[in-house]
């Protein structure tokens, strides 16, 4: 893939990392809330929530570009390059049709949650739902077309990721 587009990918796994260290923050407040003062942070659950959400579909697009998804390799090291490579088309096209599903499932919800003015959390902590379902429908974009560079990769002969056998 393009290096401008591995940098991207690379800023959505950055913006993870600092989710993460954020979602820390705020779990170690609740905690030290509840227990020193007996007043915990309302919003932990909501934050947490949509923060794991969010997590996960922030860094996957840069584990798949990275080759940092699980594999085993035992089977397909044993198989002809040719099919290994198909191996990795049809593999990658399965990925590709798991997020247009993901986003096609949720496009109506998003589109609903808007109108409503939808929100995670109680009187307490409101926490609005259409940036977090917008959110992942846009990274449920990128890892679809992720997939595809995969498989238009893999059918010009290349190795689907950096640490694929077909190397």
């Amino acid at each position: 893939m393009k290096p401008w587009i591995d940098r991207a990918l690379l800023g959505l796994h950055t913006i993870g990392a600092a989710t993460l260290f954020a979602l820390v923050g705020v779990i170690a407040y609740d905690v030290a809330g509840r227990l020193l003062f007996n007043r915990p942070f309302a919003g932990t659950a909501e934050l947490t929530s949509a923060g794991l959400v969010l997590l996960t579909f922030l860094q996957a697009p840069h584990a798949m570009r990275e080759g940092k998804l699980l594999r085993v390799t035992f089977f397909l090291d044993r198989m002809p390059p040719l099919m290994r490579r198909a191996l990795d088309v049809l593999a990658w096209g399965i990925g590709c049709a798991i997020f247009l599903v993901f986003v096609a499932a949720g496009w109506e919800p998003a589109i609903e949650g808007w109108k409503s003015a939808e929100f995670f959390g109680n009187d307490a902590f409101r926490l609005p739902a259409s940036p977090l379902r917008f959110g992942t429908l846009v990274l449920w974009l990128i890892g679809a077309a992720v997939c595809i560079g995969f498989v238009v990769e893999a059918l010009r002969g290349r190795a689907a990721t950096p640490a694929s056998p077909t190397h």
